[in-house]
């Protein structure tokens, strides 16, 4: 198997970091979101030079000749220098309206997403309804030109500033969990419409809000269905797979590795080196072998990707890549010892990162479906172990 870039790749990795190098100021980094108009602006550089819609068809706004993998080394640049993404409007959203929706809706959004015209909310969760999403409870009621949706939404985290929400409802009430969900592109400034932020715990000035969205009567176009009406659930999934392998790459996480075994390498303590301690060295080493697994099962994700949607490959990668942030996460901070925790402070290691990177470890534990979902999809679909209700899948299915 060869692993190494071909030609063209290569040229388009020079090509990112170079546009990086210029491009990627101060103002732009320290946030993965497109979250303020220097952000915006920088995203929508990249797509005036047509990488966002690398990989897909040229009729829908991509290119004459797609790059299989143009969106993976793109995330990838991006993810490894700590600038905002664009996997969740590109990779996600999408990927899954390019497999599901109508012609008329890829025609409609595949260019406005490529084109960088807005940012995207994927507006799921609820109180009762988060991993389990089957048990979501907010509702559109069809009335003839337009669905009427009421209820609320939480820990909705780009609501705050996206001009779209990828919106989640139940339609048929009376029907199994699975079967009465659908999908919704809705505009967010909709009459009706209102949020409340939901602030999570962190340092001042990196704290990472995330928001409650509630529906009063909001009244939703039917055109705006995104594929057939109660198969939301399905197409949730499809859009899970996507999310668990296109919004981040394994590259921040390879490079927060390195940054911890670059600063022990050189790290003296007053005479004391970590680089000379065998305990030290050993747990370095024993992550450096996780970190090349992770990146091993990214790539098997990517390329089952140019096949279809990759279910099993997307939940290792998920399940792993997550598992392995908090291990990292939880080793800076233990081998930092009481320095770790600080923030604000010269004496602090990495800039106090280290506490900031602990506390979202978390988040990613849960993020796109969650760990444990991850291992559920691996244990059915790739073991062939029996689901909740004791029947066996066959493996692949």
């Amino acid at each position: 198997m060869d692993f190494d870039w071909s030609p063209e790749e290569q040229a388009f990795r020079q090509e990112i970091q170079d546009f990086l190098k210029t491009e990627l100021t101060d103002d732009v980094k320290g946030s993965i979101f497109i979250d303020t108009p220097e952000r915006m602006d920088f995203v929508t550089k990249m797509a005036d030079k047509g990488w966002l819609g690398m990989g897909f068809p040229e009729e829908y706004g991509g290119t004459p000749a797609p790059m299989p993998l143009a969106q993976f080394i793109l995330t990838t640049e991006l993810d490894r220098a700590g600038a905002p993404i664009i996997g969740k409007n590109v990779g996600t959203i999408g990927s899954t309206i390019f497999h599901v929706a109508s012609e008329e809706m890829k025609r409609e959004w595949l260019p406005k997403i490529f084109r960088n015209e807005g940012q995207w909310s994927i507006t799921y969760s609820e109180p009762n309804a988060g991993t389990d999403i089957g048990s979501m409870q907010t509702r559109a009621v069809d009335k003839g030109d337009y669905f009427e949706v009421t209820g609320m939404k939480h820990y909705i985290t780009s609501a705050h500033f996206c001009k779209w929400h990828w919106l989640a409802v139940r339609t048929d009430p009376d029907a199994p969990k699975h079967k009465g969900i659908s999908i919704f592109i809705m505009d967010h400034e909709t009459e009706g419409l209102s949020i409340s932020p939901m602030n999570t715990l962190g340092r001042e000035g990196t704290t990472h809000r995330t928001n409650q969205v509630f529906f009063d009567k909001v009244k939703i176009p039917k055109e705006r269905l995104v594929g057939e009406v109660n198969k939301g659930f399905y197409y949730m999934m499809q859009a899970l797979d996507y999310e668990r392998f296109a919004i981040l790459s394994f590259a921040s996480r390879v490079r927060r590795f390195n940054n911890i075994a670059n600063y022990y390498r050189d790290a003296d303590f007053g005479g004391e080196k970590p680089a000379n301690d065998p305990v030290t060295r050993h747990k370095l080493a024993r992550m450096a072998s996780r970190v090349e697994v992770g990146i091993m099962l990214e790539r098997l994700a990517i390329c089952k990707a140019q096949e279809g949607v990759p279910a099993t490959e997307a939940a290792m990668n998920k399940a792993w890549g997550a598992s392995i942030g908090d291990e990292m996460a939880q080793l800076g901070l233990e081998l930092a010892g009481p320095f770790g925790g600080l923030w604000g402070c010269e004496r602090a290691p990495f800039q106090g990162k280290l506490a900031d990177e602990y506390l979202m470890a978390g988040h990613a534990r849960v993020a796109a479906g969650g760990v444990d979902t991850s291992k559920s999809i691996i244990a059915r679909r790739l073991l062939g172990l029996p689901n909740a209700l004791g029947k066996p899948e066959l493996p692949g299915k």
